[in-house]
């Protein structure tokens, strides 16, 4: 499973431009994991089948920031997040921690006829959508998306990223739609 899942968080990774050479990490440190870095990121493979608590997203972070992995942490679960655990890892996003579902990574479903492509406005793009559209607060007049929605985490996007969302449209063929990442929706 870990290397199936390993080679579709290389494609997502290669997708934003970011090398992915990938090496096993040996430690002695956590339990039940399996670590590997794909370029600078550290991929920590849960291997606990009832779930994680709070406690070990915290634990693996600090052994990230504690060996130096200060350029993200993506962490595979085998079993759903908990609410708690949801919590603890939106308020980790900004210092660019991931959580992924093991399911999600059996297949990319970016390459699936019903994704609808994401992807993350550029600095002088979004100053001139919010010159255009004489946004005064963009954090609030944007329609917002969830900083753990699939997509977003596919992108790599944290809390601030302006996305475009590119849906298609019977009458224009193609619409385009903006969200502004946040920790959490169910917050703003």
């Amino acid at each position: 499973m870990d290397d199936r899942a390993l080679e579709i968080l290389r494609t997502f990774l290669a997708r934003r431009g970011l090398d992915t050479t990938t090496e096993r990490v040996v430690t002695e440190d956590l339990d039940r994991v399996s670590l590997y870095t794909i370029g600078n990121i550290l991929v920590i493979f849960s291997q606990k089948d009832k779930g994680l608590m709070d406690r070990d997203i915290r634990n693996y972070v600090k052994f990230a920031n504690d060996n130096g992995y200060t350029n993200g942490v993506i962490i595979v679960g085998l079993a759903k997040p908990s609410e708690n655990v949801l919590k603890v890892i939106k308020s980790l996003v900004k210092e660019k921690v991931q959580f992924f579902w093991s399911w999600h990574l059996q297949t990319d479903w970016t390459q699936s006829r019903h994704y609808i492509p994401h992807r993350i406005v550029k600095e002088d793009e979004k100053t001139a959508l919010i010159n255009k559209y004489k946004l005064t607060n963009p954090t609030y007049q944007f329609p917002s998306i969830d900083s753990q929605d699939y997509p977003v985490k596919v992108i790599g996007a944290i809390p601030g990223d302006l996305i475009e969302v590119t849906r298609p449209s019977p009458v224009a063929g193609e619409s385009l739609q903006y969200r502004i990442c946040v920790e959490d929706v169910n917050v703003v």
